[in-house]
């Protein structure tokens, strides 16, 4: 690390070289007069330029050699005007019409492209599009902004992991994840799940995915590549599509210091809890019981009770009365408050900059928050014909927070909350839930029921994150159609998690301390070479061509510890321990890819463009003879309205593009050789005859691991082609990109289950197939664009079928987690079906689609296993984004909709065996029959209509424990996000130190309709990863509602 710093301050100490300057000013209006404050002005070629102020006004200073001045701003077309000797000029800017079809877009390995020139899909979004949203998770800024993109949170907890994927899922067990990059260096988004003791049967910490450390105001843009032809040039680790984030640099420019300070505040509310039934409360069999955790009691207001009320479990005298909010109320109102300082000074030639962001969160789960700091420094210098430019980026991140829940009900979110009657006063241990000498109070305790409260309390998870991003980049210009390119960087972390059962918890009573470290490194280290020569052979013939190497090295380590049997109360430290689990040990793994890589580009008459590129990876996760594979690509985009000089009233541009790339994916560390693992005895084998004791004192052990390794393995492979349309309609106004992609993946490495007779229980190997087919669809429009007033529209449509074509022979499906399930319910590969599907006991039906009831207790027969029960993968998906503005007040709205998908539940059946959800309240009193068939009792073998009546208890206990009807549509209508600001005028600002001042009101999650689920379906409670609509009973969604003032200093 001192070595890095060290490169970093000796990059950085040329920041401020003297180059030979000019100043120009000028003043820069739309095209009816009125100033435009905040545009860009620059020298092409220079990385920087300065801002103008509210007046229009800018004062800019250029080298000598600059030939032409680039002026841009959000919603008007960019201008290049050739420079003379004159030192002011005045610039008007044209209002653009939907999207700017010659946009430039940072791509692949840094490198900017013009979008036309483009054979593949990107999207690109500002800074203005993600932050001050309400939304401090880079990847849940993404939601229904970008066809091809799904993305599911696990719950509103403060730090909760988001998932992604890009067009579909493409590894049976490998990450699916996209590759994140920064400032052209990649970087971290692991989950680093804790995968030690017992937790994973109680309840699972969620730890945040590490991209959600970045400071959304510090982002400049973000360009999601969607497909390999997209990605093919970083190789293995974008076997997913890539997400290329640049940040913020500054304008500065003028020689002077420019200053910015951002600040919001704002609320969450718990969002989507279900109707629960307020007709019943405590007790079974319509009979009071003070210790029940069930509200199949007596009615409110029917039921005898003695002169002085009922007596509960601790002895007081409690009214038997319904408590309506008891489980709303448990939620707290959070809060979350962010500041942001930006300083940037520098001219044409040279600039620095400096973010400070504070983010602080409290949760809606008492006890939980989030606190995290970012600290990042950078700058660039031009020297001649050399660049030289670097960021450094300090992170600290604090959280604490709650269990996610299982389907043990092992969580705060909801796993302790569904055994809570209607009739019980849950608030009266709000404040109360421990006796002085720490053991836990609660009258449902004796029945094995949690207080939520000390759950939450004295059941923390806790986590301290500190991350060094670093970059820096040596570009030298060799001639003027020449160029060397050498960039190096770093991301390196340290995440320390602690996680706590306090003595007498329900589910460990003699507590539980675990110790979770994490150390990750990754460097990467690239050189390119880059040449570019206009009029080749002939005259409008120019080409681009990239030769570049380079090696990426990624280092992890964890020291995990759990100890049991806590000595003493309230002292929760590995000391206190008496008993250490199996899983206590060290983990170490060490990887390096060494890739090389090229690409030409084509060029004729910016009309036709061809690209071919090409990339060679040797990575020591595979075997040595044959660790080395290639995967190519190539692109066409034809703009067909210049190459034929279509122009018309209607249609505007146009442009036809394909492309197709194969990606290659390595093996995980130490898949190639058989490796010894503490086996199911651990280390502690003191009471074992094998394998030796001395005395009292066990000696370590370890055994070969059940699962062979592969020494021949091979990469995964997925190849995928893409065709699609880019149309310019009514002169731009409104615009259309589709595409149709079809993705195929191979070689999975996977393990094969083995026979018992071998002594093992599976082995790698390259087996499986699976592809995905998608139709994506992204449209812009500006139905209105007047003098004051500007209609824009952004919309996007998704529709992906994924399928496992094959898996091995003789397996048809696979669980997903080896060894995981939830009461009996497994997220499974099944061939034939989409990935994810969930398998379990499904409930025998006739032929027409009838369950089949035992006529014996009147409900259901016993079920079938290794049945399909559902699919989490969504039919399509939407969203729409309209922005309204007039003069300087601006009204921006995001709607997205999830159209089918299925959600497997645990929450509502738990719900409904406890009595509490809203439909078991109806005709409690009267006896049900369940809706189907049963063997006709006269022998004829046909089946007749159930009559068999049985209590509304015994029917709402058999619905809960029915894995079918723990199935639900996740069909959603959503608005996402609500914004509205406003812009302080210029003529206000005329006189003050400001240039800009903006204030904005803006919500999130704030109504959403889910015709099928009595909840939010947006939920997964096992967060980023491959297991996929999953509701253990987790943390409920959030709806936020805030502030913010932004201000920017002339």
């Amino acid at each position: 690390m001192k070595r890095l710093l060290l490169v970093f301050t000796c990059l950085l100490s040329v920041l401020f070289a003297v180059a030979q300057t000019r100043s120009i000013s000028g003043i820069v209006k739309d095209d009816k007069g009125d100033p435009v404050a905040a545009a860009t002005v620059r020298a092409k070629g220079a990385r920087s330029g300065t801002t103008t102020k509210g007046d229009g006004s800018f004062t800019l200073t250029i080298p000598q050699t600059a030939q032409t001045l680039v002026v841009s701003s959000v919603g008007f077309t960019e201008q290049e005007i050739p420079l003379t000797p004159a030192l002011t000029y005045d610039i008007t800017l044209q209002k653009s019409s939907g999207q700017e079809l010659s946009e430039v877009v940072v791509t692949a390995q840094g490198i900017s492209r013009d979008r036309r020139s483009l054979g593949y899909a990107t999207t690109n979004l500002k800074t203005d599009q993600i932050a001050n949203k309400g939304e401090v998770n880079l990847v849940n800024s993404l939601q229904g902004k970008v066809a091809g993109v799904n993305i599911t949170g696990a719950s509103g907890s403060p730090g909760a992991s988001s998932n992604i994927n890009i067009r579909g899922i493409t590894s049976f067990l490998g990450s699916n994840q996209p590759l994140f990059v920064v400032d052209g260096v990649p970087v971290s988004n692991d989950l680093d799940r804790t995968n030690g003791g017992p937790i994973s049967s109680l309840g699972d910490a969620q730890p945040s995915n590490r991209i959600a450390d970045l400071n959304l105001n510090n982002i400049e843009s973000v360009n999601v590549l969607k497909g390999p032809a997209a990605a093919v040039l970083y190789g293995s680790r974008a076997s997913n599509g890539a997400i290329i984030i640049t940040t913020k640099k500054g304008a500065g420019g003028r020689g002077k210091m420019d200053i910015s300070l951002g600040s919001s505040y704002s609320i969450q509310k718990v969002s989507g809890l279900p109707e629960l039934q307020n007709e019943y409360g405590q007790g079974l069999n319509g009979v009071y019981n003070p210790i029940s955790g069930n509200s199949f009691g007596p009615k409110f207001g029917a039921t005898p009770t003695t002169a002085n009320g009922l007596i509960d479990a601790q002895g007081n005298t409690v009214p038997y009365q319904l408590y309506k909010d008891n489980i709303k109320d448990f939620f707290e109102t959070g809060n979350l408050n962010e500041n942001n300082l930006n300083i940037n000074f520098g001219d044409a030639t040279q600039n620095a900059t400096l973010n400070i962001g504070h983010l602080s969160q409290h949760g809606i789960i008492p006890a939980t928050s989030l606190k995290r700091t970012n600290i990042q420094f950078g700058g660039n210098t031009t020297v001649g014909k050399m660049k030289i430019g670097g960021t450094v980026t300090y992170i600290n991140t604090g959280n604490q927070g709650a269990l996610g829940g299982n389907s043990a009900g092992g969580g705060t979110g909801f796993g302790y909350l569904v055994n809570i009657p209607r009739s019980f006063d849950l608030q009266a241990y709000e404040n109360d839930w421990k006796f002085p000498n720490g053991q836990q109070k609660f009258a449902l305790l004796a029945n094995g029921i949690e207080n939520p409260y000390f759950t939450a309390h004295e059941n923390p998870v806790t986590g301290n994150l500190s991350r060094f991003l670093g970059s820096a980049t040596l570009s030298y210009d060799i001639t003027p159609w020449l160029n060397a390119t050498y960039r190096f960087g770093a991301d390196v972390y340290t995440d320390r998690r602690k996680q706590i059962y306090a003595v007498s918890s329900r589910v460990i009573p003699q507590g539980l301390v675990l110790e979770d470290q994490f150390y990750r490194q990754e460097l990467n280290s690239d050189l390119f070479v880059t040449a570019k020569k206009k009029d080749i052979f002939t005259e409008g013939l120019n080409a681009t061509a990239m030769l570049g190497w380079g090696v990426n090295q990624r280092k992890f380590q964890n020291v995990f510890a759990q100890g049991d049997e806590l000595v003493i109360n309230n002292f929760y430290n590995l000391s206190s321990a008496t008993v250490f689990s199996n899983g206590t040990g060290e983990t170490h793994s060490l990887r390096r890819l060494v890739g090389y890589y090229g690409q030409i580009s084509l060029d004729w008459n910016n009309y036709l463009f061809l690209e071919l590129t090409g990339r060679v990876d040797q990575s020591s996760t595979l075997p040595k003879n044959k660790n080395t594979y290639l995967y190519p690509g190539g692109a066409l985009s034809f703009v067909f309205t210049d190459a034929f000089d279509i122009s018309n009233d209607v249609l505007s541009y146009g442009k036809l593009r394909f492309s197709a790339a194969q990606v290659g994916r390595d093996a995980d560390p130490y898949q190639l050789q058989n490796i010894f693992v503490n086996n199911s005895l651990g280390n502690n084998v003191a009471g074992v005859t094998f394998p030796l004791a001395v005395g009292a004192k066990p000696l370590p052990g370890f055994t070969p691991s059940n699962i062979i390794r592969n020494p021949d393995i091979k990469p995964e492979f997925t190849t995928s082609y893409e065709v699609g349309v880019n149309l310019g309609l009514f002169k731009n106004r409104v615009t259309i990109d589709a595409a149709y992609f079809n993705t195929v993946s191979k070689d999975q490495i996977f393990q094969v289950a083995l026979p018992a007779s071998t002594g093992f229980t599976a082995r790698f190997a390259n087996v499986g197939k699976m592809t995905n087919k998608g139709i994506e669809l992204a449209l812009t429009g500006s139905p209105f664009n007047g003098k004051n007033f500007q209609w824009d529209i952004n919309a996007n449509f998704t529709r992906i079928r994924n399928k496992v074509v094959d898996i091995f022979e003789g397996v048809e499906n696979f669980a997903i987690a080896s060894g995981q399930s939830f009461s009996g319910v497994v997220p499974s590969i099944a061939k034939g079906y989409a990935y994810g599907v969930v398998i379990g006991n499904k409930l025998p039906r006739t032929p027409d689609g009838q369950f089949i009831i035992n006529p014996l207790t009147g409900t259901f027969a016993a079920g079938i296993g290794n049945s399909i029960l559902s699919d989490p993968n969504p039919d399509w998906t939407a969203g729409i984004t309209n922005t309204f503005r007039f003069h300087g007040i601006s009204l921006q709205f995001l709607w997205d909709y999830t159209s089918g998908g299925d959600i497997f539940s645990f929450t509502v059946p738990a719900l409904r065996s406890s009595g509490a959800l809203k439909e078991t309240g109806v005709n409690r009193d009267q006896p049900m029959i369940i809706p189907g068939v049963i063997e006709d009792p006269a022998g004829s073998g046909k089946y007749v209509q159930n009559t068999i009546q049985i209590p509304a208890q015994a029917y709402w206990r058999a619905a809960g424990l029915a894995t079918d009807l723990s199935v639900f549509d996740a069909t959603v209508l959503r608005l996402r996000e609500l914004a509205l600001g406003y812009d302080l005028p210029a003529n206000v600002l005329q006189k003050t130190p400001l240039s800009l001042v903006r204030f904005t009101a803006f919500a999130r999650n704030l109504w959403f309709h889910a015709p099928n689920y009595p909840m939010d379906p947006e939920v997964n409670t096992q967060g980023a990863g491959n297991l996929r609509g999953l509701d253990l009973m987790g943390a409920p969604n959030v709806k936020t509602m805030g502030i913010s003032l932004k201000v920017t200093f002339k």
